[in-house]
């Protein structure tokens, strides 16, 4: 079971990049990370494009594998090269670590022992 992630959100698209924007989804989700999985360099990805709505998160995409797949995806020059595409197209693109499934538990172990420290 996973252990880590990495979370991929963006906003909506930057204007004149709609397409551009699309494109680049579709592409992602249908060749750059199945082929990451295909290979076995990622776990699974779950991908969400949220319905319009007042805020400005437009979807995300959490990627999912063990701490050693995940850090080397995000050190990956094809992973950099995606990333930076995606903060072309869009606003708002936030990428942050996670913890996932198995890898709850040093989650939890770490907001336990900071709350030790706090008394």
């Amino acid at each position: 079971m996973s252990e880590a992630g990495v979370w991929v959100s963006w906003g909506i698209p930057a204007r004149g990049r709609e397409s551009q924007a699309l494109a680049l989804l579709k592409s992602s989700l249908t060749t750059y990370l199945e082929q990451l999985s295909a290979d076995g360099r990622i776990e699974r990805f779950d991908a969400a494009i949220l319905r319009p709505q007042t805020t400005e998160l437009g979807g995300f995409i959490l990627i999912q594998g063990t701490h050693d797949q995940i850090e080397a995806l995000r050190t990956d020059q094809g992973f950099q090269t995606w990333a930076t595409q995606i903060q072309l197209v869009a606003d708002k693109v936030g990428i942050v670590d996670a913890w996932v499934g198995d890898g709850l538990s040093e989650a939890y172990a770490l907001y336990e022992d900071a709350l030790k420290e706090l008394g």
